[in-house]
């Protein structure tokens, strides 16, 4: 009897598991700004009810990570968020609304010689705007299918462009798996 419990309950653990993924690969992904002191509030729609309001964690392990499915005019429709790694916790918000402003990516050059460019569309038949030559965290200003356009200052001038996919890190201190 005690095997048997025992395997149900390892059974409703895979299962919830499948439908708890970490990484996203049909999504663009984004985390929240640490340093950011505004909340990120859950709307119900574009300018609708908030229904949750999720606080950075005091922890310098956590933070929150978004999977995007759309974004409308400063804001974006979320698959889902999560706040990794470190008090773990999975929020089923699936086409639920945030503000935009405060997500980035990390842009990580992650070997000598790899080029990172931004594109004045999102496509890379586009025209090359800016090349990244170093780790660079970007804010995320809206999406097209998997590109992200992406802001960011160097020095006194702001630039902002198309970034690929494959060159988008959604975690704010560590590499990425890269897929094309």
């Amino acid at each position: 009897m005690r095997s048997f419990i025992l395997f149900l309950l390892c059974s409703f653990t895979l299962f919830a598991q499948d439908n708890d993924q970490t990484h996203y690969l049909e999504f663009v992904e984004s985390y929240y700004d640490k340093e950011s002191k505004q909340p990120i509030y859950i709307y119900d729609d574009i300018d609708g009810r908030i229904v949750d309001t999720l606080y950075n964690n005091e922890s310098k392990y956590s933070w929150y990570k978004i999977a995007i499915i759309e974004s409308s005019y400063g804001w974006f429709k979320i698959k889902n968020i999560q706040r990794l790694p470190d008090a773990y916790k999975n929020y089923d918000y699936e086409n639920h609304w945030v503000k935009s402003s405060g997500f980035l990516v990390s842009v990580d050059v992650y070997e000598d010689g790899n080029k990172v460019y931004l594109y004045d569309l999102a496509s890379k038949t586009s025209n090359k705007i800016h090349k990244i030559s170093d780790f660079q965290k970007v804010n995320i200003i809206e999406i097209s299918d998997l590109w992200a356009k992406v802001s960011f200052n160097v020095g006194k001038k702001s630039v902002s462009g198309w970034l690929s996919f494959k060159d988008q890190c959604a975690y704010p201190w560590t590499t990425c798996p890269k897929y094309d």
